[in-house]
């Protein structure tokens, strides 16, 4: 497991390095993306000086982003340490015709040959920052006219008499950020309920999309639910309003619980006296007087950010507005319709998609958040309560904590299988592999994805089976199960759609950010002098971006990156399992046998024509199957990556080689009077978050070590080999999907829990190999990347 594809920088990389990337843009956005005018010159110029300061210089701020002393486009004291300076500038604009002219010369003079010219507008000599000096743009041909002065003084003034060079273009920022959510949430924040809204960009994203373009896309939308949008600013806010109350939980009415719908009673609900005695299975004498924090630490899903309540021992909920206990973000109490509470405790579908980042005193938006998770022990939640309410032993989804088996359409068949129609294909996918661990995928780019899930599956317009987990009385009888969801469906789709990724709370080196910002957006990771081994992919500019989206708004609005600003963020290609490389089992997992019950399953849309599973050999083609790249907003907040969790920060999912086998998440402190407490993953900024990796402290642990046991965990004759036990179990899980839900030990001690906070890649589906093309950076590159990364 694990393997790793190592690459460095030779002599010819650092070459084509030199003329690397820049942009230290001031200028504001132009109205529409135009690229709108500046500086524009008239008549003649007298001096090559007076031409520079007119039509090159106003450029040059664009270089000065990288090609400065310490930027990325610094090469010296690599392995060419003597032709690391070739072309340098400094912080001194003053100096920038000077130090420009030093540069030419030590790149040989000349005028067309000169790769000042050559670098950045000719796609094959591989720079760093992209080709944006097209050989007809005012850069380019300006850089040309100075040059040829350069080159042959005495023929200067026939080159300047009558030279304009053309209107120098205002340059848009580097730096900028939509935070995910949906584009009709920024249009409606300044605008009346009447508001019509505009388009959805994602239906811009069809078939011939952004062909040859720098972002590549192959994953496309379809609609399911044909006049099922908002119309206007009000209804959207209507919508999302009693979204929120449906998938928020907190005990509002109209809240979703686990297979009840928003019914007041659910065979899944325990009651609040269940609820109060869990502390038994904690192996204490008494309940403590920090309940309520003990038991989010144990589970893993922290107490909700607002009022949760649900009723202590001998309280009436409804003489006590709902009770004097606080839930945790996953739990929410029901009520009946005319609002009263009924002291029953129900689980939502938080107890996988929320989590928390930090507190509130860290910034706006942290601390308990909807729409990301990597916390929860759903198995242990489901062994506690199971002994009360035999129905929740059924929930046991994850071997790791801060995983799930979640997006697993054995199980969701299983809520379906009365219907005549699906029974057959219910029963053969059972025999199909287990999709196995994953870490949930965010809610807040969902506005940006026109697919669902890590392989793409279903289209994002597919939106029934975001309520699966809330179906009520598990599809018994189904009818009723069905028009529960049709009727509540556009709610929960506009609440999700609306949600922004949190900002990163600390210091941001913008100039390092600005470096990053380019090198995502233009760095050719399979340009020839990078020998990078993994396939090119089959499209694109072969930048992060190529496969992430576009971001920032000078890469936004140029057409060369996308056919249309309104495509900012959004990410549309089904990256093939060769390229990716990330562990198989997802997308074996959903393979054509899923896709076949899919044609037959109500959650998939039979019913609607235009409406499909995307990895069915019927209407993916010739498109390889593979992992859908996700938008990036808010990426900083969302650790551990790779679909499965399996790599804890940025720095590791960039630099395969530092990755480890086996590693533990740093846990939080236990109070000082309860020093024997499980407690959950820490989520203190301030003590557990590395700004510098870009995600969660952890400890790598060897073979051997306390809880990983030699043989049955790892092999400790060749650490790179799965263990034989492993093997088997795999063999098992890749030929029964549901196995690896109903197998396993119970979990009866502290020790065990303690266990299942140890990432094992040896395991079945959690395997840490891929995105392995991103060796060829260099670790100045990485530490760019990572800084612009914080500022989406």
């Amino acid at each position: 497991m694990g393997r790793t594809v190592r690459g460095g920088v030779g002599l010819a990389a650092v070459l084509l390095l030199l003329a690397a990337c820049g942009g230290n843009y001031s200028g504001a956005p132009v109205a529409g993306g135009s690229s709108g005018s500046g500086n524009v010159s008239g008549g003649s110029f007298s001096t090559p000086q007076a031409f520079f300061a007119a039509e090159v210089e106003p450029n040059m701020a664009y270089c000065r982003t990288c090609h400065v002393p310490g930027g990325v486009a610094d090469t010296a004291g690599t392995s060419a340490a003597t032709q690391g300076n070739l072309f340098l500038l400094s912080g001194d604009a003053g100096q920038d015709y000077a130090n420009l002219m030093t540069s030419w010369t030590r790149l040989g003079k000349g005028v067309a040959s000169n790769k000042l010219l050559t670098n950045p507008s000719d796609p094959a000599q591989g720079h760093t920052g992209g080709q944006p000096w097209a050989t007809t743009s005012q850069p380019y041909l300006a850089m040309q006219t100075l040059l040829g002065c350069w080159d042959n003084p005495d023929g200067c003034a026939a080159l300047l008499s009558g030279a304009g060079g053309g209107p120098v273009a205002q340059a848009q920022p580097l730096l900028g950020s939509a935070h995910g959510g949906h584009v009709w949430d920024s249009y409606c924040a300044a605008q009346p309920d009447s508001a019509a809204l505009p388009t959805d960009p994602r239906r811009m994203v069809v078939p011939g999309v952004n062909q040859g373009k720098a972002v590549y896309m192959n994953a496309y939308w379809q609609t399911c639910r044909a006049d099922a949008e908002p119309k206007t600013c009000g209804e959207l806010r209507q919508r999302e309003a009693a979204g929120k109350a449906l998938v928020g939980g907190s005990g509002a009415i109209g809240a979703g619980s686990e297979f009840a719908g928003d019914a007041a009673s659910s065979a899944f609900a325990v009651s609040s006296d269940t609820w109060n005695q869990l502390w038994r299975k904690w192996h204490m004498k008494a309940r403590p007087d920090n309940f309520d924090a003990v038991l989010a630490e144990r589970y893993g899903t922290p107490l909700a950010a607002t009022r949760n309540p649900y009723p202590l021992t001998g309280e009436d909920p409804n003489q006590t507005n709902g009770g004097s206990g606080q839930l945790p973000v996953a739990f929410t109490q029901l009520r009946n319709a005319d609002g009263s509470w009924t002291g029953k405790v129900g689980m939502t579908c938080n107890i996988c998609h929320s989590g928390q980042v930090g507190t509130a005193a860290d910034g706006p938006g942290l601390g308990t958040l909807y729409g990301t998770n990597s916390l929860s022990d759903i198995s242990v939640l489901s062994g506690d309560l199971g002994s009360a309410n035999a129905a929740l032993a059924a929930v046991a989804l994850n071997k790791t904590r801060g995983t799930g088996n979640i997006t697993n359409f054995q199980l969701f068949d299983l809520l379906t299988i009365t219907d005549p129609a699906s029974l057959i294909g219910a029963a053969f996918i059972q025999t199909a592999p287990s999709t196995g661990t994953e870490d949930p995928p965010v809610w807040w780019n969902v506005g940006h994805r026109p697919l669902k899930f890590f392989d793409g599956g279903l289209p994002m317009d597919a939106t029934r089976i975001e309520l699966s987990f809330d179906f009520p009385n598990a599809g018994i009888p189904l009818k009723a199960a069905e028009d529960w969801v049709l009727a509540h469906e556009a709610d929960s789709t506009a609440w999700l759609a609306s949600l922004k990724a949190p900002s990163y709370p600390g210091t941001i080196d913008t100039t390092l950010a600005e470096q990053g910002a380019i090198l995502f957006h233009s760095k050719n990771l399979w340009a020839p002098q990078l020998n990078n081994p993994v396939p090119k992919p089959a499209g694109g500019n072969g930048s992060c971006a190529s496969c992430h989206g576009a971001y920032s708004p000078r890469f936004v609005n140029d057409p060369a990156y996308l056919d249309a600003p309104a495509l900012e963020g959004i990410a549309a290609y089904v990256v093939p399992s060769e390229v990716i490389g990330t562990d198989p089992a997802r997308v074996n997992g959903n393979s054509q046998a899923i896709s076949t019950m899919a044609r037959t399953n109500w959650f998939a849309y039979p019913d609607v024509p235009a409406c499909h599973d995307q990895n069915d050999t019927q209407v993916r083609g010739a498109r390889a199957l593979g992992y859908l790249a996700p938008p990036l907003y808010g990426v900083w907040a969302t650790a551990p990556y790779l679909h499965n969790g399996s790599v804890p920060n940025v720095w590791e999912v960039l630099k395969p080689a530092d990755r480890h086998d086996i590693w533990r998440r740093v846990s939080a402190p236990a109070p000082a009077a309860q020093p024997d407490l499980i407690m959950g993953y820490d989520t203190s900024l301030a003590r557990a978050y590395d700004s510098d990796k870009l995600g969660w402290k952890y400890e790598a642990l060897t073979c051997g070590a306390p809880g990983v046991v030699p043989y049955l965990d790892c092999n400790p004759n060749d650490p790179a080999v799965d263990p034989l036990v492993q093997q088997i179990l795999s063999g098992l899980y890749a030929h029964g999907g549901l196995l690896f839900n109903l197998s396993g030990l119970p979990i009866l001690t502290d020790a065990q829990i303690e266990q299942r906070k140890i990432y094992n890649t040896h395991m079945y589906s959690q395997g840490n190999e891929g995105h392995e093309f991103t060796a060829v950076l260099t670790d100045q590159e990485r530490q760019a990347l990572i800084e612009y990364l914080k500022t989406l």
